[in-house]
């Protein structure tokens, strides 16, 4: 199993949430306002002279359905150059 960590900026989530929905991922767990500071843009710190934020979602699913969700994002990235969009595939294991 796969966790998929997938950081967006909110004005793209209708796009992620189609690509989720495209490649059969039902279930996830949604970070709806986080801070950060990436190397392909500006600080996302919510503040006055950072302002904005990201959002992300975590999702665990099987390794076929990775290679399912990458061509609709990698579509939403070249779609949208301007906005962030970043996934992260690292190991999952069932604690409990």
């Amino acid at each position: 199993m796969k966790g998929l960590f997938i950081i967006y900026a909110p004005a793209i989530e209708s796009d992620v949430f189609k690509a989720l929905e495209q490649a059969g991922i039902k279930h996830y767990t949604k970070f709806p306002y986080l801070h950060g500071v990436g190397g392909h843009s500006e600080p996302h710190l919510d503040s006055h002279v950072w302002p904005g934020s990201n959002s992300a979602i975590l999702a665990v699913v099987e390794d076929n359905v990775v290679q399912k969700i990458i061509p609709g994002l990698k579509e939403i990235k070249e779609e949208f150059l301007d906005e962030g969009l970043k996934m992260f595939i690292v190991p999952a294991e069932v604690a409990i």
